[in-house]
C-alpha cells in the first residue's frame, strides 16, 4: 500500500480491535441462511432475559445490548433469538489471541472479543501501522470469516474511543487532535466509562458535551463524583497513560485475576457459583505456577444494568487453594444478586500476594488438611497442563 505514516512521530502507537457483532456473526456464518436477517443472540427467549448483541440488521430497528428480549421482539418481531454458543466463542477468541500475537509480543484481552495490542516497532515490519492492521483482518477474516472494527491511536482510551467509529470492518487512525474534533461536540455519553448514572450527574451540572466536560474545574467535579473525578476530566481531554499489559506480564506482586463476561445475564444462583468456581480455579492456577499465595480476596459483579460493585476479604492465613479462594468469593456475593439483580459479568481477583518461601511456606504446610488439598491440587494441574483445562472439572464447575 505504502503511503505516509501518520503514527511515525508517536512514542506508543496502541491498537484496539473489537469484533463486529461477535455472538451473532458467529451465528451467522455457522448458520448462512441467517445473513441479512435480524439476528439476536440472548437468553431463552421463553424466560425473561437480555439482548447479549445482535445482528447490524436488528440495530435499524432499535435493539442493543442489554435491552430485554421481550422489549428487542417489540421492536422488531421477525427478530430470530438464538440462545447462544458459549464454548464457540470461547474457542474462537483463543484463535483469536493467537493471530493477535502474530503482529505483537504485547495483547491484553480486554473482553471475549476485544483486545489491545502495542505494536511500537513491530509496526515498521509491514511498512506503516495501517498496513499492519490490514494484513491482521485479512487473517482473521480468511482463518474465521469475521470482521473486527479496529483503532490505532497513541493511547489505550483512544484507541478505544477510535475503533466505533467506522463500524463494521473500519479502520480509524486518531491522534489526540483529532479525538477532539471528532468527540468534543458529541454527549457526554459517547465516551468510555461514562453510562447513564453518570450522565444524569453531568447534566444536572450543567456538563453537556465532552467538551464542557473537558473544560470543567476538575475541583470542582471532585465535590460530585469524589475519586472518579479525576477520570473524568482526563477522559474528556483524551488522556491516558495505561499501558498494554498481557496476562502474563502483570505484576506478580500486586495481584491476579480472570473475569468473565457472560453470554447471558445470570438470575441462577447455581450458575453464578459455578462461574465463580471456574475463575477462582484460573486464579488459583496462575498462583500455584508462579509460586505465590494471597492474603486478599475479591469478587467484582456488573449487573444487567451495567452497575459494578467490588467486595473482599483479607484471609488469616493466605492461600492458592481453588477451594478456599471459591468459598471465600461465595460469601462475598450480596444475597440480592441473583434472585432480584442479574449478573452481567463476574471476576476473581487474589492481591496482597507473597513469595510461597520460607516462614510462608512452612505454616501452610504444617496443616494436614491443607497439605493434602495442595498434594491433590498440584495433582490436577499436572494433568490439566499436560491435557488441557476440560480434562478435569471440579464438582458444580459448569464452564
Amino acid at each position: 500500500m505504502g503511503g505516509i505514516d501518520r503514527t511515525y512521530d508517536w512514542p506508543k502507537v496502541i491498537v484496539h480491535v473489537d469484533m463486529d457483532a461477535f455472538f451473532a456473526a458467529f451465528e451467522i456464518r455457522n448458520a448462512p441462511l441467517l445473513k441479512g436477517k435480524p439476528v439476536i443472540v440472548g437468553g431463552d427467549p421463553r424466560y425473561r432475559s437480555v439482548v447479549s448483541t445482535c445482528s447490524y440488521e436488528a440495530r435499524k430497528y432499535g435493539v442493543k445490548s442489554g435491552m430485554s428480549i421481550a422489549q428487542a421482539k417489540k421492536l422488531c418481531p421477525e427478530a430470530i433469538v438464538i440462545s447462544g454458543t458459549l464454548g464457540g466463542y470461547v474457542y474462537t477468541a483463543s484463535v483469536l489471541q493467537v493471530i493477535f500475537e502474530h503482529y505483537s509480543p504485547i495483547v491484553e484481552p480486554f473482553s471475549i472479543d476485544e483486545a489491545f495490542l502495542n505494536i511500537t516497532g513491530c509496526h515498521r515490519i509491514f511498512n506503516t501501522a495501517e498496513e499492519l492492521v490490514m494484513k491482521m483482518k485479512a487473517e482473521i477474516k480468511e482463518r474465521l470469516s469475521l470482521t473486527c472494527s479496529v483503532g490505532i491511536a497513541p493511547s489505550k482510551l483512544i484507541a478505544k474511543m477510535a475503533s466505533g467509529e467506522k463500524k463494521p470492518d473500519g479502520i480509524t487512525i486518531m491522534d489526540r487532535d483529532d479525538f477532539q474534533k471528532a468527540f468534543y461536540p458529541r454527549p457526554v455519553s459517547s465516551l468510555w466509562g461514562i453510562g447513564e448514572k453518570t450522565q444524569k450527574g453531568l447534566n444536572k451540572l450543567g456538563i453537556v458535551t465532552v467538551e464542557e466536560l473537558a473544560e470543567y474545574d476538575e475541583r470542582m467535579l471532585k465535590g460530585y463524583f469524589g475519586v472518579n473525578a479525576a477520570y473524568l476530566s482526563k477522559v474528556a481531554r483524551g488522556l491516558d497513560c495505561s499501558e498494554v499489559v498481557s496476562y502474563e506480564d502483570m505484576p506478580d506482586d500486586k495481584s491476579m485475576s480472570h473475569e468473565t463476561t457472560l453470554v447471558t445475564d445470570l438470575s441462577d444462583i447455581d450458575k453464578i457459583y459455578s462461574t465463580l468456581l471456574w475463575l477462582s480455579d484460573k486464579v488459583s492456577r496462575r498462583l500455584r505456577r508462579d509460586n505465590f499465595v494471597a492474603r486478599t480476596i475479591s469478587v467484582k459483579i456488573r449487573s444487567s444494568d451495567f452497575e459494578t460493585i467490588t467486595r473482599d476479604k483479607t484471609l488469616a492465613t493466605p492461600t492458592d487453594q481453588c477451594r478456599i479462594i471459591f468459598e471465600t468469593s461465595k460469601r462475598l456475593i450480596p444475597r440480592e444478586y441473583g434472585p432480584k439483580i442479574k449478573v452481567r459479568l463476574l471476576g476473581v481477583k487474589a492481591s496482597n500476594l507473597l513469595s510461597k518461601s520460607g516462614e510462608n511456606q512452612l505454616s501452610l504446610l504444617s496443616n494436614c488438611n491443607l497439605d493434602k488439598l495442595k498434594l491433590s491440587s498440584e495433582a490436577v494441574d499436572i494433568i490439566k497442563n499436560r491435557y488441557g483445562d476440560a480434562i478435569v472439572k471440579f464438582a458444580g464447575e459448569k464452564m
